[in-house]
């Protein structure tokens, strides 16, 4: 297991603008990240942490995105996390009023398959978001969310549920996005 600061570098350089693409999955691999096959990664990613960082096929994570892996985390198939999404294993207990901080506490995280993270979302240890759900820019997760359910809010909270088996359009998104983002205008 690599150290979470050789961790934190082949992370960065793997998502630099400027490191081609084969060289980014060996860096990400150094940095004990098992990749399931293909990986769309763009500039920012950091990734910290001793726990496992697990990515399955088809994932997107767009710029700037954190993944504290103090704890497992896992990224299903098809999985889209939108810009600055964090995803934060690590938290405290309560302390006395000498330090309200008190002892660490790590959680892991499960994104399942298809669920899309907007930007901004920020998602807390020992959180599993459901196969197919949706949680919309700017939420901040602390408790499961269903699958194929939209979330919104800080905390975020149910909004909808979302159609199952309804397919997608052309361009890969689900038919029924401008619903969506109809619900929470």
């Amino acid at each position: 297991m690599p150290t979470s600061r050789r961790r934190e570098v082949c992370s960065y350089l793997a998502a630099h603008v400027l490191t081609p693409r084969r060289l980014r999955f060996r860096l990400l691999r150094a940095a004990d990240v098992s990749i399931e096959r293909h990986l769309e990664l763009l500039s920012g990613f950091r990734v910290t942490g001793e726990g496992r960082l697990t990515v399955g096929d088809g994932c997107f994570v767009n710029h700037d995105c954190l993944i504290d892996a103090a704890a497992d985390v896992v990224l299903g198939r098809n999985v889209a996390l939108g810009n600055r999404v964090s995803l934060l294993t690590s938290g405290h207990e309560y302390g006395d009023e000498r330090a309200r901080a008190g002892a660490r506490v790590l959680r892991p995280i499960v994104i399942g398959d298809g669920a899309w993270l907007g930007a901004g979302v920020t998602v807390l240890g020992g959180v599993t978001v459901g196969a197919g759900a949706v949680v919309a820019a700017g939420s901040l997760v602390r408790a499961d969310v269903p699958p194929n359910t939209l979330w919104a809010g800080s905390p975020a909270r149910f909004v909808r549920d979302l159609p199952v088996g309804s397919g997608l359009d052309r361009g890969g998104l689900p038919a029924q996005s401008a619903d969506v983002v109809a619900d929470l205008a």
